[in-house]
């Protein structure tokens, strides 16, 4: 009987095709570097996060999206549990989608004008209006209501104070009294709530986020001597951010002396913008760095690891909104796959002489220019940049060899072409 298994692609599988460029400056036949064709895992849409591009496996799931969003599902919630969401049902209403919110809305007070509808039919159905609605001399609860239709639009236009002047009620008629003073204070109340929860939910600080960008990838180039992962960030509104910090979280898989795994592990990374550590003032955009040194949970990984997709990187923008006073918070993530190696990010500030004023060229936000960076850890970049020997001479070398940038194409000298 056959089996209903399918194997994974293997490293081994994948077909490279290499190229020759002749650089006629210098007379060096240059060689690209072969290109790998992307393998996807079987049963994976093209959009899948699970691919594998030279050898390593990019697009891991992340916890939290691009947006901001999280990706984690609750699950073996108890119903006693549940009725928490009920007791604090003014956060539930604001944290619920915005079609349920206008469904509730407008259910709520159809809800409130039928119930107050079938009292007053049944306040003038007790009374006897409907059976003498040809008697002339008859004083009615409610003035020309002769149906249940009468009596829905009569209650629509006493708890909203519309008063067309069609319907209204006869005070001799001993509840019609009481009955307009309930309607009137749980509409005015029901209003207060329902109109205070949509106010709220329209302005709800997150929605600034929107307009606060990350950029889309994350570089990693040498700076002042030290590996860096850098980040680029702005703001594109004019009333910025007050007292706003930065602050990143790793999350990766963990193992325990006594073997207990932690799928997802979260160790704090700290960032830096300029000389001012964690703080920034937002008026022009930002690269915020984070040294990939003893204290990063980066310290340690090869070239290869920090392609492997074993991590994540969330980034947490936090600040007060200056017309408000409300705190702001804006996420977003990076994983393998957004890892530009060899790069920085390009200047985009320059100084407008017709203007008389520095001016921020949000089209350049995400472009990066080439930076001689090598293939290594933070652990090894230290013996470069540093001298601390621990690796040997012959290696720190080699290592230093590697110290070109690995943007767009990726050159290497053959050895059996190479001259000088």
């Amino acid at each position: 009987m056959a089996s209903d298994k399918k194997q994974l692609p293997k490293h081994g599988d994948e077909t490279t095709e290499t190229t020759y460029d002749f650089d006629p400056k210098t007379g060096v036949t240059m060689k690209r570097r072969p290109s790998v064709k992307t393998v996807e895992f079987p049963g994976e849409s093209k959009d899948s996060s699970t691919k594998m591009r030279n050898g390593y496996q990019l697009g891991r799931p992340s916890l939290v999206k691009k947006t901001g969003q999280y990706r984690v599902g609750y699950r073996g919630i108890k119903g006693s549990k549940r009725k928490g969401y009920f007791r604090d049902l003014y956060q539930t209403l604001i944290d619920i989608k915005w079609r349920w919110a206008a469904l509730i809305f407008c259910l709520t007070f159809f809800f409130v004008y039928l119930l107050f509808a079938i009292f007053w039919y049944l306040l003038s159905y007790s009374h006897g209006d409907f059976d003498n609605l040809d008697n002339p001399a008859w004083s009615p609860c409610v003035i020309r209501m002769k149906s249940f239709a009468d009596a829905l639009l009569f209650s629509m236009e006493t708890q909203t104070t519309i008063g067309y002047g069609t319907f209204y009620p006869d005070t001799k008629c001993g509840g019609s009294i009481p009955l307009v003073f309930i309607q009137i204070t749980i509409g005015f109340l029901l209003e207060t709530l329902l109109v205070g929860f949509i106010l709220v939910k329209v302005a709800r600080p997150k929605y600034r986020r929107y307009t606060l960008m990350f950029s889309d990838t994350m570089c990693i180039c040498v700076e002042d001597g030290e590996l860096c992962l850098q980040i680029r960030v702005g703001d594109i509104r004019k009333s910025h951010l007050i007292d706003a910090s930065v602050y990143g979280i790793y999350v990766g898989e963990k193992i325990s002396e006594e073997g207990f795994v932690y799928p997802l592990y979260q160790k704090q990374m700290e960032f830096e913008v300029n000389g001012m550590d964690d703080r920034m003032f937002l008026m022009w955009p930002m690269v915020i760095s984070h040294k990939i040194n003893e204290d990063s949970p980066l310290y340690d990984m090869q070239f290869e690891e920090m392609l492997a997709n074993t991590f994540e990187i969330i980034i947490v923008l936090e600040g007060t909104i200056e017309s408000t006073g409300e705190i702001c918070q804006a996420r977003t993530s990076y994983s393998s796959k957004d890892i530009q190696w060899g790069c920085r990010f390009s200047n985009l500030m320059d100084f407008d002489l017709e203007t008389g004023q520095w001016r921020a060229d949000f089209a350049l936000f995400n472009q990066v220019d080439p930076s001689p960076t090598p293939k290594c850890s933070g652990k090894e970049s230290a013996v470069i940049y540093r001298g601390t020997g621990i690796f040997g001479q012959e290696k720190a070398e080699n290592l230093t060899r590697k110290a070109v940038s690995h943007y767009d194409i990726r050159l290497e000298k053959t050895p059996e072409n190479f001259s000088i």
